[in-house]
């Protein structure tokens, strides 16, 4: 591979120049200057150090920087709109309180930044390193955060609406106060966090992890948690109304005292959990285990069991009304004063979705199936 040439030395005024000329400035050494509110729109450095560079107040609209060197520069209150910053090492650099909007800063470094209270309004931040930078009281709306390493960083007190994060490990990240509504979490692992009292609405987790994570009190109304585990979490008082847990692991996990209207725990692991005093006016436990599980003192109207295991498990004092039992194990199970209606099994529906046509042939099905119902 040839060697690059080496960079050159550049005057402000040279800088300017190619500016205004619409020329690229390539491989020149510009560290130290100040654009300062210039107007820079369109400007295009490319493999040029820009250490310590002054960008604050400037105008970059539809600015190409690539692979430059910005350590330690400052693009605090500048216009980013429609910018591109790639292969850059922007290490230690500032963007305090700035609004950015439909900017992408993608790969490089960006380590050590300070990028609190600023506004990132359909920004792409694509694998660049974010180790240890600051997002604390920044806006996201309509971003995403892709591939990139965000050990150390805080986005405490931060807003994330219409957001996204993949590969995202927030174990090491402070996420302190932020409030989260519509968002997308991509192989998440929140395990051991405590995230009591916080808002999570509108999320979708996949496969996500919170094993040992504090919830409780948090708001996680109208979430998607599908195939989580919840080991050793606790999500007492929660708010997830309309949320799905769908084949999430909540074995054991305390759920008292939540609302948890229209929940969908289908397929869900859930023995020995525990539901005590909560709202679970038609949730669903299609297919759930729910062995040894308490739902004392609860609102089970219109609460679908069907299919669910609830061997072992108390009901006791709990309302119901339409409450569907269709097919449910109830071996031992405890109803002490409950009281309104239940949907009991329909032998006739319950036979048939047992019916396996590999295994029973019905009139008209052909010979050689196993014989004719």
């Amino acid at each position: 591979m040839p060697k690059m040439p080496d960079r050159k030395p550049i005057t402000f005024e040279d800088v300017m120049a190619f500016h205004a000329h619409e020329q690229p400035i390539m491989l020149r050494i510009a560290s130290g200057m100040s654009f300062a509110n210039m107007n820079l729109a369109g400007i295009r450095f490319i493999e040029c150090d820009l250490t310590g560079c002054d960008f604050s107040g400037a105008v970059l609209t539809d600015a190409q920087i690539v692979s430059c060197t910005l350590k330690g520069a400052r693009f605090n209150g500048c216009n980013l709109k429609n910018s591109q910053i790639v292969s850059c090492d922007m290490d230690a650099s500032e963007m305090r309180d700035t609004y950015v909007e439909r900017a992408q800063i993608v790969a490089g470094n960006a380590s050590n930044c300070n990028f609190s209270g600023s506004t990132f309004d359909q920004v792409s931040f694509a694998q660049p390193d974010l180790m240890d930078t600051d997002f604390s009281k920044a806006s996201f709306y309509r971003a995403v955060v892709l591939a990139s390493d965000v050990t150390g960083a805080s986005f405490a007190n931060a807003v994330l609406s219409n957001f996204m994060l993949t590969d995202a490990d927030l174990r090491p990240v402070d996420i302190t106060g932020t409030f989260i509504d519509i968002a997308v979490f991509a192989d998440a692992n929140l395990s051991g966090l405590d995230l009591s009292g916080q808002s999570w609405q509108h999320c979708t987790f996949h496969k996500g992890e919170f094993k040992g994570t504090n919830l409780n009190g948090a708001n996680l109304s109208a979430s998607v948690f599908a195939e989580c585990d919840f080991e050793g979490a606790s999500l007492r008082g929660v708010t997830a109304n309309t949320t799905g847990f769908t084949k999430s692991k909540l074995d054991g996990v305390d759920l008292s005292g939540s609302q948890l209207t229209m929940a969908n725990f289908a397929g869900a692991g859930l023995s020995g959990a525990r539901f005590n005093s909560s709202q679970l006016f038609s949730a669903v436990f299609q297919e759930a285990d729910c062995r040894a599980a308490l739902f004392e003192q609860c609102d089970l109207r219109q609460v679908e069991f069907s299919h669910a295991d609830l061997s072992g498990a108390s009901l006791s004092a709990s309302n119901f009304n339409l409450t569907k039992f269709h097919a449910t194990k109830t071996e031992q199970t405890v109803m002490l004063g409950t009281s309104g209606s239940r949907i009991e099994t329909d032998t006739d529906r319950a036979i048939a979705e047992l019916y396996r046509p590999d295994k029973v042939a019905l009139d008209g099905d052909g010979a050689g199936q196993g014989g004719t119902l």
